[in-house]
């Protein structure tokens, strides 16, 4: 398994752009943490590599600033609007429920 750094590379291999994907993805990495499929884990130098299940390679984010601007291309990518991730999952949450 690669580790990589660009933001576009990875997301086009890793999150399939569901709200359910996209909101999993920024919890993980908001988080550091694990959520559904992604995993964020610091690093003991400072960094985060973030994987997913299934997803060839893994993202390195060398910096707090990589991470931040990572969220934000997340964001930018996938959430219409410039609503927070959460209120767009629930809100795209309660329409596949009213259908």
């Amino acid at each position: 398994m690669a580790t990589i750094t660009n933001f576009d590379e990875w997301l086009d291999e890793a999150c399939d752009g569901s709200p359910a994907d996209v909101y999993a993805l920024h919890e993980a990495v908001n988080g550091e943490t694990d959520f559904a499929q992604y995993h964020c884990t610091p690093t003991a130098n400072g960094q985060w590599i973030v994987s997913c299940h299934g997803a060839e390679n893994q993202l390195r984010l060398v910096t707090t600033t990589a991470r931040e601007t990572f969220l934000r291309c997340l964001h930018g990518r996938y959430v219409e609007g410039g609503m927070p991730v959460g209120t767009w999952y629930a809100m795209h949450h309660a329409l596949d429920k009213d259908d």
